[in-house]
């Protein structure tokens, strides 16, 4: 039986009073949503890497315009049982056929109101760009997609927690505090 995770992490340059899942940029591993992870060194590298991205993305700002973040997210673990969960405990071929659906659609292409599982980070990102690219062989053939869970290192992947519908996060998210990531 899976252990959930009260206390979570949320890293990024933003500001975050209360969770907005309409923030959250679409075409990612669950969907549009809020993530967290369960690591708080996984967090605080999704920070620096939001970061560099927007000092990139803002080249007329300067790099003290914006501030890394680090959050701490408690949920309410007496709700778990109410919603409705998706748990991906490895990096399998379900997990992939998930990630691939939810990059390929956009927004929210599924009913689950939380999903856990296993984050693709930027080496998984691009090995799902040569697999849609087709250099694993046909794209959505079962050995392509072989080649590709091959191809990531799925014992590297830290646990990531999903929210995409504004009414869970306002529930199940019972606080939200900045801390120290130094």
């Amino acid at each position: 039986m899976y252990q959930f995770n009260s206390r979570l992490y949320h890293g990024t340059v933003s500001q975050i009073d209360k969770v907005d899942v309409s923030l959250g940029r679409g075409n990612k591993d669950f969907g549009k949503g809020f993530y967290m992870a369960v690591s708080k060194t996984q967090a605080i590298g999704m920070m620096h890497k939001k970061y560099r991205e927007a000092v990139r993305r803002n080249r007329n700002k300067k790099k003290t315009d914006f501030t890394e973040k680090l959050y701490e997210i408690r949920l309410n673990m007496e709700l778990i049982p109410s919603i409705k969960v998706k748990i991906f405990e490895n990096a399998d071929i379900e997990w992939l056929d998930f990630v691939l659906l939810c990059r390929k659609r956009g927004g929210m292409p599924h009913d689950y109101d939380l999903v856990i599982g296993p984050t693709a980070d930027d080496d998984t990102a691009l090995c799902l760009k040569a697999y849609q690219d087709g250099l694993y062989g046909k794209t959505e053939s079962d050995a392509a997609r072989r080649i590709l869970l091959n191809n990531l290192e799925v014992e590297n992947l830290g646990i990531q927690y999903y929210i995409g519908k504004q009414e869970i996060a306002d529930n199940i998210i019972t606080n939200v505090r900045e801390i120290d990531w130094r």
